[in-house]
């Protein structure tokens, strides 16, 4: 195992927010050990004058009594270190008892990068890799376990040491490594330094890998069977809709509760559609169409079309700046489609629904405002999270699978550009999304 740092130190100044941890010496045994030894000097020899005469044996006396001094001092001082070592030892073997217990792996890492303790959970983790009292450098570590990133990058001690320059913590990356066995394990990082003080140098990085192989394997089983389950639902749907407007020309008494039928079930073809397109997504496929065209034409032809479609919502375009991008037309149209679904369903009373998009650097940024119900702050940071629906179990709430969001975020992420969103209870929502803009050419296609 790797050389053990000072645990007990490094807890008691994380506990202590950084300071210094306070000596384990009580100030009264300080206190009266000079006070005692302050009697001792001025009362001991004038005792020792009025009882021998001075001469050799007066001085042979006060020899001995300064040697008694010293040694009482000594011992004095050796039973503080030693109850303070057996506190520390105490300490610290609770600390390696709680880390030991953990399930996460630990690596305690130094402002060099190498690594210097590891909890039981490391050692299963890189077995065979943290053996002996040598510190290890992390890249060593990386290499031979042949971590990289979870988009087949290498791992650079950088990576993990985000304290090292700005004292920020990283949270989550993906790393995928090899066990001592062979076994690919998929894990999730996270690095948090500890410092000397508030705001001053690092004195170690705290860096934990959480194996979530078996939760990432229950998602692919869980889109897998999603995918299939959608993919039987499509033939069946379509056999209804055919039929659905076939009575719909041969009957003219049923037509309004055969347009409710013929609704849900382009509704229902809808979330299939969604699931299908999710499933895809996420095991890399397909690729993507490229092409340059104006994403500000895309955006007014598809508010055109969604305001044919009426609901008594009106969608309204400003400040559409030309905007030349790269992208894939369709995949792009979905996210617009979804986003403006979302704004529509979640305004009620008929309320209106901004689009523009703007050019800021080297992206255009679309933006989709709403006067609707706004999203509560508390599920604001899981908005984005799969099949997670804001309002579900409200009286607001509107149904749905909880996938439009995650598949927006999962197509912008493909284009390189981002989505992120502003909202206030009550009064409605943003929601943003960035392109980069293509190289500047003399004619885009529109």
């Amino acid at each position: 195992m790797p050389r053990a740092v000072d645990i007990e130190g490094t807890a008691a100044g994380v506990e202590a927010g950084g300071r210094d941890p306070p000596p384990s010496t009580p100030l009264r045994v300080v206190v009266t050990y000079a006070a005692v030894g302050g009697l001792w000097i001025l009362f001991s020899d004038r005792l020792l004058d009025q009882l021998v005469a001075p001469g050799p044996l007066n001085v042979a006396l006060q020899t001995a009594k300064g040697w008694v001094f010293v040694l009482a001092g000594a011992a004095l001082l050796y039973l503080l270190m030693r109850r303070d070592a057996r506190q520390r030892a105490a300490v610290a073997a609770q600390v390696r008892a709680v880390l030991d217990s953990i399930e996460d792996a630990i690596l305690v890492v130094d402002p060099g990068a190498h690594v210097v303790d590891a909890n039981r959970a490391a050692l299963g983790m890189f077995e065979g890799l943290l053996r002996g009292e040598v510190e290890i450098p992390l890249l060593d570590l990386a290499k031979a376990s042949q971590m990289r990133m979870a988009d087949g990058s290498p791992v650079l001690p950088d990576a993990f040491l985000p304290a090292r320059v700005e004292g920020e913590t990283l949270h989550r990356a993906a790393v995928v490594l090899h066990r001592g066995e062979g076994r690919e394990v998929q894990a999730e990082v996270t690095a948090a330094p500890i410092l000397e003080r508030p705001g001053g140098p690092l004195r170690f990085a705290v860096v934990v890998l959480r194996d979530v192989s078996e939760l990432r394997r229950r998602d692919e089983l869980q889109d897998e069977f999603l995918a299939t389950a959608a993919h039987e639902f499509k033939t069946p749907l379509a056999v209804i809709k055919a039929y659905v407007q076939l009575l719909q020309r041969r009957s003219t008494g049923e037509a309004a509760a055969l347009e409710v039928v013929s609704r849900q079930v382009d509704r229902l073809s809808r979330l299939v559609q969604q699931l299908l397109e999710v499933a895809r997504l996420k095991q890399g496929g397909p690729e993507l169409a490229l092409a340059e065209y104006d994403l500000s034409a895309q955006v007014r032809e598809v508010l055109g079309r969604m305001n044919r479609m009426g609901g008594g919502q009106r969608l309204q375009a400003t400040a559409t700046a030309p905007a030349a991008v790269r992208a894939d037309r369709d995949r792009i149209d979905q996210v617009l489609v979804s986003l403006l679904d979302n704004a529509l369903k979640f305004s009620p009373h008929g309320g209106e629904v901004v689009v523009s998009v703007d050019r800021a650097g080297t992206e255009a940024v679309v933006s989709v405002r709403d006067s609707g119900l706004g999203i509560p702050p508390e599920r604001q940071r899981q908005l984005f999270r799969r099949y997670y629906r804001a309002h579900e179990g409200d009286p607001d709430d509107r149904g749905g699978f909880g996938l439009g969001l995650d598949l927006a975020r999962e197509i912008v992420s493909r284009h390189g550009g981002r989505v992120w969103f502003e909202s206030e209870t009550g009064s409605g929502s943003t929601f943003f999304f960035s392109l980069p803009l293509a190289p500047e050419a003399p004619h885009v296609r529109a």
